[in-house]
């Protein structure tokens, strides 16, 4: 555990420092400040998934109504964070649309959980205590995950995707990749809120993408207007987390 590590660095380079040098300390003084900007900005990535959540229960507040038909399609969840705390601190349903095995229990037991209040952190202890399987059933419980790619085909031709769909109550892409456009092509053709954070482009493997004056798209900006285009229903909002942080979303309405 480091204390202050600005006022030790300073320290030491001033004790051999010649009188009227300043230069070392300032250097040190820099390079303090970048490393502690790097952390918070480390920190905050860490937290895009909670930050996220958060964004979507106050903009799509019906999400929590949904009975239990309904659940959210979280579309190239990746390892599965943002299941793990969908289901597990918010009790929603969820359908996880990823090729590569998911670990949401792990997610929640090494990301999640740790973060939690405390009490929380005792009380699920508690529960792991009286129940060594409490997280795993109660994560199997609530998300399922289909192994797929979800693309504008596998939409077109998958009986069980096209179900989940019919069911969906908001559908998810956080930094989806290639199946980004496909969410927002999907949530058009069967009128089901979604939110898109758009992360790399591809414009090479999508020649035939442009904007509307003719551009082909090859720029994460194009390709934010690009899918902005889509709707005029759309809006482009800045989520509150460093990185790729523009949404694209709409409420169904």
């Amino acid at each position: 555990h480091i204390k202050h590590p600005n006022i030790v660095l300073g320290f030491m380079e001033t004790t051999d420092m010649p009188s009227g040098d300043t230069s070392t300390l300032k250097s040190v003084a820099a390079t303090t400040v970048k490393k502690s900007s790097n952390r918070q900005k480390r920190t905050q990535t860490h937290d895009r998934h909670k930050r996220l959540i958060q964004w979507i229960l106050k903009t799509f507040p019906h999400v929590t109504d949904a009975n239990d038909e309904h659940h959210i399609l979280d579309v190239a969840g990746g390892k599965g964070e943002l299941a793990a705390r969908l289901s597990m601190c918010h009790k929603l349903s969820v359908i996880m649309v990823e090729p590569r095995i998911a670990q949401v229990e792990a997610c929640y037991k090494t990301k999640v959980l740790p973060k939690l209040p405390l009490r929380w952190q005792r009380s699920m202890e508690q529960h792991q205590t009286d129940d060594p399987n409490f997280i795993s059933d109660k994560i199997a419980s609530y998300v399922t995950q289909y192994y797929m790619y979800f693309t504008n085909e596998t939409v077109g031709t998958s009986a069980v995707l096209q179900e989940a769909l019919k069911k969906s109550s908001l559908l998810i892409g956080l930094h989806a990749d290639n199946a980004t456009e496909a969410i927002v092509d999907a949530a058009l053709q069967y009128q089901i809120p979604f939110v898109v954070v758009p992360c790399c482009v591809f414009g090479n493997f999508f020649p035939n993408r442009c904007l509307k004056g003719g551009v082909h798209v090859q720029s994460y900006e194009q390709f934010c207007e690009y899918l902005l285009e889509k709707d005029h229903r759309f809006v482009k909002e800045t989520l509150p987390f460093p990185g790729r942080n523009i949404a694209i979303w709409w409420d169904g309405a």
